[in-house]
């Protein structure tokens, strides 16, 4: 983990970045709701034809592990991009839990590490190669 949350270089490229985090976050349990591409948006200092995608991914923790009270369809946001940078690609989200502090928002300790794990294997499974 970084100050910015995750983050890994994928050599292969922008394609090979964006199956490898779908996969991977699948994987350990998240669920993409969203996929929005910004690339072009962002200026012609970015690069008119730069690939850079948002994938908004909920987590939802082992609820069978977390204490009474907590509701099951409590899930933890975490925002992953994926960009071109030249031949290879970054793909990289902000820690879920620093996020939410940020706003203000409460975050039941247990589920923050339990995302954070799956985060952390999730971004394990990205920088593999196949």
């Amino acid at each position: 983990m970084t100050d910015y949350g995750y983050t890994v270089d994928v050599p292969e490229g922008y394609d090979e970045a964006v199956i490898r985090a779908r996969l991977a976050l699948r994987s350990e349990g998240f669920s993409i709701l969203t996929e929005m591409h910004v690339g072009g948006m962002l200026g012609p200092e970015a690069g008119d034809e730069r690939q850079y995608l948002f994938m908004g991914a909920w987590s939802a923790p082992e609820i069978q592990h977390l204490p009474d009270g907590v509701q099951v369809a409590a899930h933890t946001p975490c925002n992953v991009v994926v960009q071109e940078t030249g031949a290879t690609a970054l793909v990289a989200a902000l820690d879920p839990a620093e996020a939410l502090a940020d706003e203000g928002m409460p975050l039941n300790e247990e589920m923050a590490g339990l995302t954070r794990l799956a985060l952390e294997r999730a971004f394990q499974r990205i920088s593999e190669s196949a």
